[in-house]
């Protein structure tokens, strides 16, 4: 029972955790970069941008903490499948909807090229501008929307 609370705890943490940084990617960085790319100062974004991305090793660290989410989220729906389950099956979902969305409306490529120093076309540049801040709050939305699922489920017992 407490192995099953620890895990249910921390899968509210962890998908509330992305949802968090999700929401303020929509109100920082990712309204920067595309006031950047709006602003056509493309290079100027990649110059200092992407050393820093390889420097730190962000793609990684990004990437484990998605999937940390994502295999708790796992983890936890796996371990009971007693009533209720909607949270962690929307906590679940997440990760496969977010790379479903990205890949589908073609925002992998535009995103991927901006934030490693790649060529960014005018086609690539536009795609991005119009799809970065809808499609990141629409993720932002859904894991909040998980985590405060879960925490109410908990609450209610």
């Amino acid at each position: 029972m407490i192995a099953f609370l620890t895990l249910r705890v921390l899968v509210i943490l962890t998908t509330a955790m992305v949802g968090g940084f999700l929401t303020m990617y929509c109100l920082t960085i990712g309204g920067y970069f595309s006031h950047m790319v709006r602003g056509g100062q493309i290079d100027e974004l990649q110059r200092t941008y992407a050393p820093f991305r390889r420097r730190t090793g962000l793609k990684t660290t990004y990437a484990a903490a998605m999937l940390l989410q994502f295999f708790i989220a796992v983890a936890a729906l796996a371990a009971d499948w007693h009533q209720p389950l909607a949270g962690r099956c929307l906590a679940v979902a997440a990760l496969p909807l977010l790379l479903a969305v990205h890949r589908l409306t073609g925002f992998t490529a535009p995103e991927e090229k901006l934030v490693s120093g790649q060529p960014v076309s005018a086609a690539d540049a536009a795609r991005y501008l119009r799809l970065n801040l809808p499609l990141h709050a629409l993720y932002a939305c859904w894991y909040v929307l998980a985590a405060s699922w879960m925490l109410v489920e908990v609450i209610r017992g």
